[in-house]
Formats: structure tokens, sequence, C-alpha cells
């Protein structure tokens, strides 16, 4: 039931979020189909990034000896967060971004539309996870609060990528940083986040019979590492959001369509 109700609290707010974003580009918008299809293409970024999961930890445990959730908690939580999730999870985001990209290249007018089509492979990537993830009251309440995280990972790889075609069409910049900078930036920030939201610390005390003063201040640790980062994160994406309003015409203005014909033959 609370996977459900997380499912469509997720619906209504992201998705009331995404229209409102779509209009602030201006009278001059994308297509519905551009809209919805990065939409649905973003719900299989979540099985392909398990594909990728599988294949990462495998490579992880055949070079180290061992599995990402081994050694000690701290250890344990950093290795987790960035090979079991950041890696494979925004891996899969960019490769379904780019597809969504290569449909429409010839429709994509400028940085801001491509910010709106990584968000949106983002949104769908959320409507699975929170599905999957939000098992029982509890879970349903840590994961509602920031339930824009993957929307903003892929705001951010959506402007190094619509960045990267317009430094590639202009010539006033580089196109190779801002293609690494479109995966890096969110993986790092992807890793700083589930580092503190899902450390392992917080599990001390599971499966064990006696909890004992260590533990239980091991526990308080970890649930504190979740409110260090879980807390300012709300307040963030209230920020982000805001200023991606107000600067909607600045990146929507560093468009391609001046140099549309020169893109086209390279």
């Amino acid at each position: 039931m609370a996977s459900i109700i997380s499912l469509v609290l997720c619906l209504i707010i992201i998705g009331i979020l995404y229209k409102n974003m779509i209009t602030w580009e201006g009278s001059y918008r994308i297509s519905r189909g551009q809209a919805l299809l990065p939409v649905v293409l973003g719900l299989l970024s979540v099985p392909l990034s398990f594909v990728f999961f599988l294949i990462i930890g495998l490579t992880f445990k055949a070079v180290t000896g061992f599995v990402p959730t081994d050694g000690p908690a701290l250890l344990a939580s950093f290795n987790h967060a960035l090979f079991s999730a950041a890696l494979n999870e925004e891996l899969a985001k960019l490769i379904i971004t780019l597809i969504v990209l290569c449909i429409y290249r010839k429709k994509w007018r400028n940085v801001y539309e491509y910010m709106l089509v990584a968000g949106a492979v983002g949104f769908g990537f959320t409507l699975i996870e929170d599905f999957v993830y939000s098992m029982g009251l509890t879970g349903l309440l840590m994961r509602l609060p920031n339930v824009t995280v993957h929307m903003m990972l892929g705001l951010a790889m959506g402007r190094h990528l619509g960045l990267a075609r317009y430094n590639k069409v202009t010539g006033r910049g580089s196109v190779v940083k801002e293609y690494l900078l479109a995966y890096f930036v969110p993986v790092l920030c992807h890793t700083i986040f589930d580092f503190f939201a899902a450390n392992m610390l917080i599990h001390a005390g599971d499966n064990v019979e006696t909890i004992t003063p260590e533990i239980e201040r091991t526990t308080y640790i970890g649930a504190g590492m979740v409110l260090i980062i879980v807390i300012p994160i709300f307040i963030f994406q209230f920020y982000i959001f805001r200023r991606l309003k107000k600067n909607a015409a600045n990146l929507t203005a560093l468009s391609f369509m001046d140099t549309n014909s020169a893109d086209q033959k390279s």
C-alpha cells in the first residue's frame, strides 16, 4: 500500500513540477511527444541500471576480492553508494537520455530543452524506484522529502550535455569536458547523497540479538548522517527549482538554431 501511495504522490508532485518547468521555456515549447517520451523511457533506466549493477558488482569483486558492502561500515557505505548505485544508475539514465536526444535530434533547440529531457528521465526513474523501495510508512516518509533528487541529477546531466552540443556548434568551449561532466557530476552528487542517506551504520543493530551501547551509538550516528543530508537537500531542492525558473530564459537563449546547419554537417 505504501508503495502505491508513494508512486501516486511522486507522479503528482514531480508531474506538476515538470509541467511547470516546460512552461518556463516560454511560448515556443517542446511538443507533447518530446515531453512524454523521456519519462516513459526513463522507466526502462531502472532495469538497465540493474544490469550495470551486476556488471560493476562482479567486476568489483573480481578486482578486490570482496563485494562493496564488505568491510568497515563507513567504507562499505561509500563503496555501496558509488559502485552499487551512483555509477550504474547515472550510466543508465545517461544512455536513455542520449537515446531520446537522438530520436528528436533535429527538434532540440537549446540547452534548457536538454535539461528538460534528462530531468524527465530522472522523473521516470523515480517513479519505479519509489514504488520498489517505499516499503512501509517509514520508507515512504524517508523518500518523499527528497523525491526530486533524481530529477535534479538529471538537470545537471542535461545542462552539461546541452553545453557540449552548444560548444560543438559554436566552438566556444570544450565538448569533451562537458560530456565528462554530464556523467561524473551526477555520479559525485549521487555518491555523496547515498553515502549519508543510505549509510551502513543505521543497520548496526540488524541481526543482532543483544543491542550493546556501542551498537546503539553507531545506530544513532548513522541516523544523524541521514538527517545531515536529507534536511539540507529538502531545502536545497526548493532553491534549485526557483533558480531554474529564474534562469530558464538564459538557458533557452543558449540556442543551437543559429548554427543548426553547421551542426547537421558535423
